[in-house]
C-alpha cells in the first residue's frame, strides 16, 4: 500500500517533468485529445457510512452501503484492492468486519495506518503454508531503520505472555482462522498508545495493532516452545533510541483478496 501511494507521487512528478519538457512542441491532433479524455482515470468512489469516517474504494474495489453496513466487492489482489478509511487526526481506530472466501485466493489481507501520505505502520495477515495457518507481519516506522515489536496475549483481561519478535513472519494457530475469518466478524484495532501510569508496560507513542475475539483461547501462539492462548492479541512497537513516536494518524487502508468484505462497524477516537 505504501508502494501504491509512492507510485502516485512519482507519477505526478514525472507528469510535471514531461509537461515542462514538451513546451513548444506541436499541438496534438483533436483525436489524441479525445483519446486522452477517454483514458482519464475514473474518479475515486467514496461514501460516508460511519460517523466521522469517509470510506474510499481502492484498486478495483466497489463500495455499497447496505443495512448491514458497508459492502466491498472487487477484491481480487491483496496488494491493491480494498477500502481506505479517512478521518480527522485520531489516536485510535476500530473495525468489525466479515470476509467472504478470504482463504480461497490464498493472499490474505493487509492494513496500513497513515498520517496524511506518510505510512506510520503496516501489518500483513497471510494464509500460511500449513492448513488453516495464519501469519502476521507487522512493520513499524517510529525507530530509524524500522522498529522491532512485541506480541502480547491476554485472556479474559489477564496477561498470558509476551514475546519479542525481530521482524520475522509470526504464525498463529489455525483455530483463530477457522472461527474468526471464516465464520464470524473480525475485530481489528490500531492506536497510538498513550501511557496511563508507571505500571503501564507499553511505551507512550508506540503504535499498536490489535485483534480481539469473543471466544476464550481463540488465539494460540508458540512463544519459544511454549504455547500461549488468549482472546486478545496486540502487536506493540518497541521504540528505540532516536525514535519518532506518532501521536495521531488520519487513515487506515485495508486491502484483501476475497469475494466480498462487509464492514459492520467502524469508529475512531479523535486526537486532542
Amino acid at each position: 500500500m505504501s508502494i501504491k501511494l509512492t507510485g502516485r507521487l512519482m507519477a505526478a512528478a514525472l507528469l510535471s517533468l514531461t509537461a515542462a519538457g514538451c513546451q513548444g512542441e506541436e499541438s496534438q491532433p483533436a483525436e489524441a485529445d479525445a483519446l486522452s479524455a477517454q483514458e482519464a482515470p475514473v474518479e475515486q468512489q467514496c461514501v460516508e457510512t460511519f460517523a466521522g469516517i469517509k470510506n474510499c474504494a481502492a484498486g478495483n474495489a466497489k463500495l455499497e452501503r447496505t443495512e448491514k453496513g458497508l459492502n466491498v466487492t472487487g477484491l481480487e489482489k491483496a496488494a491493491n484492492d480494498g477500502v481506505s478509511s479517512n478521518f480527522a487526526a485520531a489516536t485510535q481506530w476500530e473495525q468489525k468486519a466479515v470476509f467472504q472466501d478470504l482463504a480461497k485466493a490464498g493472499q490474505g489481507f493487509a492494513l496500513a495506518a497513515r498520517d496524511g501520505n506518510q505510512v506510520v505502520s503496516t501489518i500483513q495477515v497471510g494464509i500460511g503454508s500449513e492448513p488453516g495457518q495464519v501469519t502476521f507481519h507487522p512493520q513499524f516506522t517510529g525507530t530509524p531503520g524500522g522498529s522491532t515489536y512485541s506480541v502480547y496475549v491476554y485472556n479474559g483481561g489477564q496477561f498470558q505472555g509476551r514475546h519479542i519478535n525481530r521482524g520475522l513472519w509470526f504464525p498463529m494457530d489455525a483455530s483463530w482462522y477457522d472461527i474468526h475469518i471464516r465464520f464470524t466478524p473480525i475485530h481489528i484495532g490500531f492506536r497510538n498508545h498513550m501511557t496511563f501510569g508507571f505500571n503501564d508496560p507499553l511505551p507512550s507513542g508506540a503504535c499498536v495493532w490489535a485483534f480481539r475475539s469473543a471466544t476464550p483461547g481463540a488465539f494460540t501462539f508458540n512463544f519459544d516452545g511454549r504455547e500461549v492462548s488468549g482472546d486478545y492479541v496486540e502487536f506493540v512497537e518497541e521504540l528505540g533510541d532516536g525514535h519518532y513516536p506518532y501521536t495521531s494518524f488520519s487513515a487506515i487502508d485495508l486491502t484483501a483478496a476475497a469475494s466480498a468484505l462487509t464492514i459492520h462497524s467502524e469508529s475512531v477516537i479523535r486526537g486532542k
